[in-house]
């Protein structure tokens, strides 16, 4: 009988046992930014590098970043909340915070309802900022002679991030021919889960490897949601008013959160909705939805992966320096550290709770990326085989359970042979363009 997907990761699990984020609950306290979640804000802060090793040096960057700090994705994130407020406030059932609330509700969806997904001005100095360190942290991979190519998903978003990206290093690198794109044969380095994707890889069947809904999960976890409706309504029983328990706290835990990417002048303060408490744990809810989610990409982001492999092997072949840049969402970067098992994301826990232990939202903040940066070798070491390490959001990040070569340094060719063979596990057929 032929094995499901699912038993074989499983078995890979048991074979390799991965290392445990113990202390995610302690962190998400700790600090508002990551229980945000998929609304965390990039960390623009310096991060250390490992030099690079003895007779090498950086040439090429192959990238996938998410768009920067947005506006929601979607009006519900204000319009689920609106409404319950304006309905309260009908009814005489607003306490004087939910009032309170509604007075800057109702001035920010005057402005708001025109940029529902729209990159915010932090999402632009994200990018630009991520830029300028590629720049400055391999400057041999820019310059006379080198090229950047870099191409987005459909979204105004990714393709003004990719405005904000490219700008930059052609200020920072003026001898770098840059050039930036966007068209449906660009999908499937960029956004190939596309639902109208005619690309679009097939593979295994799988099945979520937990019994528990998102719903069900959230009422095991927050089964004292009527806390914060109290805050807000004189009787919280009442503003539900048919509306599905689980959907009104998944947007107003992406209201809360969204507020992050705004500028300061635009943002409604939020102090008090939520206890610490209560967004940490909102937020292992938030976590449970995505990962069911996010599972399912590993098929389709498999495109991205051969997209790597491809387009560095012919950089690398034939001696060109400069960065192959994508662009896109926040679902491809999770499906992508799943796919890869980047810092032991691809590993499946045995019970929902565990999930978090492993996988974390927040791993994936607004202008989220992957930077996988090639060294060649120079002078006396030519004919030694290209290294390579993985940046995460700019810190040297682990690929799956590969040896390194040195420090955060792997070669080339083993780490070609790991992506091709997880890509083997999850992609049966690949329509051609």
């Amino acid at each position: 009988m032929r094995r499901t997907i699912l038993s074989i990761l499983l078995a890979l699990s048991a074979v390799c046992a991965a290392a445990q984020r113990e202390t995610v609950r302690e962190e998400v306290l700790a600090d508002w930014n990551l229980s945000s979640g998929l609304d965390c804000v990039y960390d623009l802060s310096p991060k250390a590098l490992t030099p690079a090793p003895k007779g090498y040096q950086a040439s090429y960057i192959s990238h996938y970043g998410r768009h920067g700090s947005r506006y929601a994705y979607t009006e519900k994130a204000y319009k689920v909340l609106l409404d319950m407020l304006r309905d309260g406030a009908s009814e005489g059932n607003l306490t004087d915070y939910g009032f309170a609330l509604l007075a800057n509700l109702e001035k920010f969806w005057d402005r708001a309802r025109f940029q529902v997904g729209d990159l915010t001005e932090l999402g632009w100095k994200q990018h630009k900022f991520i830029a300028e360190t590629m720049v400055k942290n391999f400057p041999k991979a820019f310059g006379k002679g080198s090229r950047v190519d870099a191409c987005s998903s459909p979204s105004q978003r990714s393709i003004i991030s990719m405005a904000s990206c490219v700008s930059a290093i052609a200020a920072a690198a003026p001898k770098t021919e840059v050039y930036a794109h966007q068209s449906t044969l660009d999908i499937q380095a960029t956004r190939p889960n596309l639902g109208p994707n005619p690309f679009r890889y097939t593979g295994p069947e799988f099945a979520f490897p937990y019994e528990e809904s998102s719903k069900e999960f959230f009422l095991r976890k927050f089964p004292n949601y009527n806390d914060v409706l109290g805050r807000l309504f004189k009787k919280p029983e009442k503003s539900l008013r048919g509306r599905d328990v689980w959907k009104v706290f998944f947007n107003l835990y992406m209201f809360v959160a969204g507020m992050n990417s705004l500028n300061a002048q635009d943002r409604i303060p939020t102090e008090g909705f939520f206890t610490k408490e209560e967004y940490a744990t909102l937020w292992e809810t938030d976590n449970y939805e995505r990962y069911r989610e996010y599972l399912a990409y590993r098929t389709s982001c498999s495109a991205i992966v051969e997209d790597i492999v491809a387009k560095a092997d012919a950089r690398l072949s034939g001696g060109s320096r400069g960065a192959d840049l994508r662009f896109g969402h926040d679902h491809v970067v999770m499906g992508l550290l799943t796919l890869m098992d980047i810092e032991n994301f691809g590993h499946i826990p045995e019970k929902a709770d565990d999930v978090v232990k492993y996988f974390q939202s927040f791993r994936s903040p607004m202008a989220a990326n992957l930077q996988f940066v090639f060294y060649t070798p120079k002078g006396c070491t030519k004919g030694k085989e290209p290294l390579v390490k993985l940046l995460l959001n700019g810190e040297e990040a682990r690929i799956g359970a590969l040896e390194t070569l040195q420090g955060p340094y792997y070669k080339w060719s083993e780490v070609k042979s790991y992506l091709l063979g997880r890509v083997a596990l999850f992609v049966t057929d690949r329509p051609k363009p």
